[in-house]
């Protein structure tokens, strides 16, 4: 049966969607946290029936009672990524829980384990749909923001839709029972790991308005438009996520499409964007459905403006909770209460997502630079407006070894500087920042692999050093 059939089930959902798409600008400040305050203590409660919270809490000698909302969130363990992970299945879930009817939702990642950073190996969690119902909420703030009605802007998403992935189990639940009520004729859902021509024709056929995917297929996508194909796909928006959006990418996809590429940001385990980017620059945070921490390597909160990692507490949702997550791994900074330009009251980050620790790049001196730090080329090739780079990535094979891959497409290099003094530009730079005791190679390669672990493309910046090693040095 069609779960929407369900008065329990779609009557909450159109309720949210009526009340609470404009929440964060309908409240003020003082409404805002006495909601925040009010869903943090039930999530409190809710995460005490499950075993793995349970035992924490009372470890720490913690009870639900004691919280009285987010201020006393200091007061709370820390929740690993291995946690999860190693609490999977049952313990990570209330006892009644029925699994049956929920679903599982795993991460991308790799093996292995970081004395720096924790460890990246995949994490699975457990939702349920009226979770993902919840979810939809933040998705039509965004659309509502943007200008567009779902019900007749042409939606294109390029995702990945493996087993367990969360494209796959949303499109499975949400979009699969609400096909069955409503004509979604207007909305595409293509494989990330599909072929790009094949990607680029059914775009050209569908002719969306807006796009969403991760800034490599983009990057595919505008080489194959610059090669002069694709003539009649014209969006009027580009969403990027599921990776870092570097600045030469940004201008390149944009200047093939000739409209707005903006990130988005998200995750398996969040459920829902975390937050979304303005025309102007600023990222809003959906501070009603998630809180945000930000922590040094000792875990101890920073300040505003302090670039830190990201500690996730959701606000809401059945299955698995999070609650001072710490797996997510990102490099962020929280505004200082600044208002964003755009007229949003929605807070923002002071810096955009910055990258995995576990890309972190560890120099001999003892220097970390988070990925989005160490990509020094993009001045460079932004600066020349070297479109006929159809990808790069940075990989650090030692830990005085850097080599810059690049890949040049021969036909739409029809004037410029060489690649010689392309790379010996780029190696300068490379240079000047690092110093004299890094050897930096810039090499032209036929291709760059995809990651077969997360089956995202190929990440910006890679580093191949063992991190026992590179800590070593950190710590000097």
């Amino acid at each position: 049966m069609n779960p929407f059939i369900n008065p329990f089930v779609s009557l909450p959902f159109v309720k949210d969607l009526v009340l609470n798409t404009n929440r964060i600008d309908r409240l003020n400040s003082k409404q805002l946290e006495h909601y925040r305050d009010k869903a943090f203590r039930k999530m409190i409660s809710y995460a005490y029936t499950v075993p793995l919270y349970k035992k924490k809490y009372r470890d720490a000698g913690i009870n639900p009672s004691d919280i009285r909302g987010i201020k006393d969130i200091s007061k709370i363990p820390f929740v690993t990524r291995s946690e999860i992970r190693e609490n999977f299945p049952d313990d990570i879930v209330p006892p009644n829980f029925d699994k049956k009817k929920g679903y599982v939702i795993c991460t991308g990642g790799t093996t292995g384990k970081y004395c720096c950073s924790g460890g990246s190996e995949p994490v699975c969690v457990y939702t349920d749909l009226p979770s993902l119902l919840k979810a939809v909420v933040a998705g039509f703030r965004e659309e509502r923001f943007f200008g567009l009605n779902w019900r007749k802007t042409r939606f294109a998403n390029i995702g990945n839709y493996n087993p367990y992935k969360f494209d796959e189990v949303f499109g499975k639940s949400f979009m699969s029972s609400l096909t069955s009520l409503f004509s979604l004729n207007n909305y595409l859902s293509l494989h990330a790991s599909d072929k790009t021509h094949e990607i680029l024709e059914k775009l050209e056929a569908f002719k969306p308005d807006i796009i969403v995917s991760y800034p490599a297929i983009y990057q595919d996508l505008s080489y194959l438009k610059r090669k002069g194909l694709g003539k009649n796909i014209k969006p009027r928006l580009l969403l990027a996520g599921g990776q870092l959006l570097d600045e030469f990418t940004r201008s390149y996809v944009e200047d093939t499409f000739g409209c707005r590429l903006l990130n988005v940001y998200g995750s398996c385990e969040s459920g829902a964007n975390i937050a979304f980017e303005c025309p102007e620059g600023g990222w809003h945070i959906h501070s009603d459905f998630f809180h945000l921490e930000v922590v040094d390597k000792n875990l101890n909160v920073v300040s505003p403006g302090e670039r830190g990692r990201l500690v996730l507490t959701k606000l809401w949702g059945n299955g698995t909770p999070l609650i001072r997550y710490t797996g997510m791994e990102d490099w962020i900074a929280l505004g200082n209460g600044k208002k964003c330009k755009c007229g949003l009251k929605s807070p923002i980050l002071d810096r955009a997502l910055e990258g995995r620790v576990m890309s972190n790049i560890i120099l001999p001196d003892g220097r970390v630079y988070p990925p989005s730090k160490f990509l020094f080329l993009t001045s460079v090739l932004k600066e020349e407006k070297a479109f006929y780079v159809r990808k790069f990535q940075v990989i650090q094979k030692k830990i005085d070894e850097i080599e810059i891959h690049l890949m040049i497409d021969k036909e739409l290099k029809k004037q410029g500087d060489s690649f010689e003094k392309l790379a010996k530009k780029i190696r300068n730079v490379y240079i000047k920042e690092t110093g004299p005791g890094v050897d930096i190679t810039v090499k032209e390669v036929e291709k760059i692999e995809d990651d077969p672990n997360s089956g995202k493309p190929a990440p910006l910046v890679l580093t191949k050093v063992n991190m026992d090693e590179a800590c070593k040095f950190r710590n000097h």
